[in-house]
Order: C-alpha cells, then structure tokens, then sequence
C-alpha cells in the first residue's frame, strides 16, 4: 500500500513562473528522498491554484521529507510564492 499526499495553494499573483522555477530546483532532490515514488504538479487553467499530487511509500517517509524540507527553510521559500498557507491532505491507497 502507498500514501498519496495532495498539496493545494493558491498562488501569489505574479509568483507562478518564480513557483516553477523554485521547483526545478527543489525537485531534482525530492525524488532522490527516501520513499519518495512520484510526484506531478498541475497548476489549474487560467487560475492560480497549485496542486501536487504525490505518491510515497509511506506516511512517515512523507512527514520525514517535510520536516526536512521546513528545517532547510525549503518550505518557507515556497510558501512566499503563495497567497495562503497550502493545505495537505493523506490519502491511502486501497487495492479493490
């Protein structure tokens, strides 16, 4: 079973294409994290709202990755590009 973690923000105006840049830098290093499996950014038409659909191995991986990612000041240099704090929410993924 693996956790799916989606993040949601709204973005600054003006922030979207500073936002891609800061990811094109960070993301290189999320997918080396351990437990890290996937992720995809789709930021929606003609809006500037963000989602990250993320896929890991397990929760505690995810929280691990976060904290890291907050204790480097990651976290705080994205949540600038952003008009609100983003929320996140876990999702488990059910084989049926």
């Amino acid at each position: 079973m693996s956790a799916i973690v989606i993040l949601e923000a709204d973005i600054k105006e003006g922030q979207k294409e500073e936002l891609l840049k800061l990811l094109s830098i960070y993301l290189p290093e999320t997918r080396q994290y351990k437990g890290f499996i996937n992720i995809s950014i789709h930021i929606e038409h003609e809006m500037n709202h963000v989602l990250f659909y993320e896929k890991w191995q397990s929760f505690e991986d995810y929280e691990s990755y976060l904290q890291w990612r907050t204790e480097t000041g990651v976290m705080q240099i994205l949540g600038a590009t952003f008009s609100s704090p983003p929320l996140i929410r876990y999702f488990n993924t059910e084989d049926v």
